[in-house]
């Protein structure tokens, strides 16, 4: 049964130099217009399948490029479709965008959970992402949005970017710690192939800071946030209690979620499928009544066991033992190390062990 939906809005004012998601940068209020009509008509492609929907979540791009009034159509068309009132629904929100009245109608649309994407704290920071919102932006934002009485607020972070500091994170975490926020996702800046970030330090023209400075960063923030009663549930993101992000949840314990919109992904019967990422193809793929998808991998035995070792140890609760019989030499030795912890048939990573991930989890793969 498919529990959660994503929607993908592709539109941006600003293509971030950092991003590696599907956007398109304009703001054409028909073009939008049709795109909402092609996005619930992709959905009533799969009406018949089955449903069990408990989030909605609207990704980027720039959801809130849009006016709230279009998302709330989209909200609406997504209940008639699928005839059932998901609990959780979030919108990802850039700070220079949306204001009390726009947050209010969000809400009065039926949107509980937004996710403002802050980045950072400090306006010189903002500028080395090449974000074109400010500090007064963010702050008033958050405020806002929690005075149109949306309690579900979410921020964006991301360390590791040009000429960073460990006093500029722990000052970051300060200004959040006054705030009305339950949810905090924090991510280390990646220099993504093909992005124009990318180049420009593939041509030594951007630098980013050492392994050992990032590591420090990270641990900084978990330990800070750790000590204020967000738990960090999964490698990059932490909540107060009860509020973490249940249609994400949904991707890290491989529940089945379909993708709606260009680019979007979905996980249905052991299938993982991809939409197409030119805009106007899948536009027209729409008109002719044809589903919009380009890629399809289905998952056997064994990718859904790595899958589930991958994707698991993401996760603070961690991997069943049972899943890594024969691995528990190089187990142990983790264990040693303070990397993993394994307790009640678990295995699960320390913060120490989440800074090495990828090895630990190919190791066991």
């Amino acid at each position: 049964m498919i529990k959660g939906i994503y929607v993908h809005i592709p539109f941006c004012s600003l293509k971030c130099p950092y991003c590696d998601f599907t956007s398109i940068t304009v703001d054409n209020q028909n073009l939008f217009k049709e795109y909402i009509k092609a996005v619930l008509k992709e959905l009533r492609m799969y009406r018949n399948w089955g449903f069990n929907l408990q989030t909605v979540y609207f990704g980027g791009g720039t959801p809130s490029l849009l006016p709230p009034e279009m998302i709330g159509e989209i909200l609406e068309g997504i209940r008639n479709t699928v005839k059932s009132m998901p609990v959780e629904v979030t919108v990802e929100v850039n700070p220079e965008t949306y204001r009390y009245q726009q947050f209010k109608r969000l809400r009065e649309s039926g949107i509980n959970r937004i996710s403002i994407g802050v980045q950072t704290f400090q306006d010189r920071m903002l500028k080395m992402l090449g974000r074109e919102h400010s500090v007064k932006d963010s702050l008033q934002a958050i405020e806002e949005a929690f005075d149109a009485g949306i309690g579900n607020i979410s921020v964006d972070l991301i360390y590791g970017i040009q000429g960073q500091t460990v006093r500029e994170i722990e000052r970051d975490l300060k200004i959040l710690e006054k705030l009305p926020v339950k949810h905090v996702s924090a991510y280390m800046l990646t220099a993504y192939e093909g992005t124009p970030l990318g180049q420009l330090v593939k041509e030594k023209r951007y630098f980013l800071p050492d392994e050992e400075t990032v590591n420090e960063m990270f641990l900084i923030i978990d330990s800070f946030l750790e000590e204020r009663g967000f738990l960090r549930y999964e490698i990059s993101n932490w909540a107060k209690t009860n509020y973490q992000c249940k249609h994400n949840l949904f991707y890290w314990e491989r529940e089945e979620f379909l993708g709606i919109g260009v680019s979007a992904w979905s996980f249905v019967k052991s299938k993982r499928f991809g939409n197409i990422k030119n805009l106007s193809i899948y536009l027209k793929r729409i008109k002719e009544n044809k589903k919009p998808v380009e890629f399809v991998e289905f998952i056997d035995a064994d990718e859904e066991k790595k899958e589930k070792i991958f994707l698991g140890l993401r996760l603070r609760k961690g991997i069943e033992l049972n899943l890594v019989k024969g691995k528990e030499e190089f187990l142990k030795r983790l264990e040693n190390e303070g990397l993993v912890e394994i307790r009640n048939g678990r295995v699960c990573l320390t913060p120490k062990g989440v800074l090495v991930s990828n090895y630990i989890s190919a190791e066991l793969i």
